[in-house]
């Protein structure tokens, strides 16, 4: 059984870019503290920045993985142009600007 998303297609393109342009800056943030030196710092300090930094890029990097995951969603959604069930469209609408939240989904 098909269903339909109805959302206009420059909403699920808008969506798409914020999730990537998230992705990205996630990304590059997990990246920079994970580069952030610890030098010149006492023992006791730079053991307690590394017990701060290390789940936190852990965090970041799960949060951007996420991110793309969303964004790599409306892709293939895009490109299929029809969502195969309904609990899939739901899925994708909780993806999109909260103003599309009670978007339409119909067989």
């Amino acid at each position: 059984m098909a269903v339909t998303l109805h959302v206009p297609y420059q909403v699920l393109l808008g969506a798409r870019i914020t999730w990537d342009h998230t992705a990205d800056q996630l990304d590059g943030s997990w990246r920079r503290l994970a580069k952030a030196s610890t030098r010149g710092l006492s023992a006791a300090v730079a053991a307690a920045v590394d017990a701060f930094r290390d789940p936190w890029i852990d965090e970041i990097k799960a949060s951007a993985e996420t991110a793309q995951d969303h964004s790599d969603q409306i892709v293939l959604l895009r490109h299929e142009l029809v969502v195969e069930d309904e609990a899939h469209a739901e899925r994708i609408r909780s993806l999109l600007p909260w103003a599309q939240h009670a978007a339409e989904i119909s067989s």
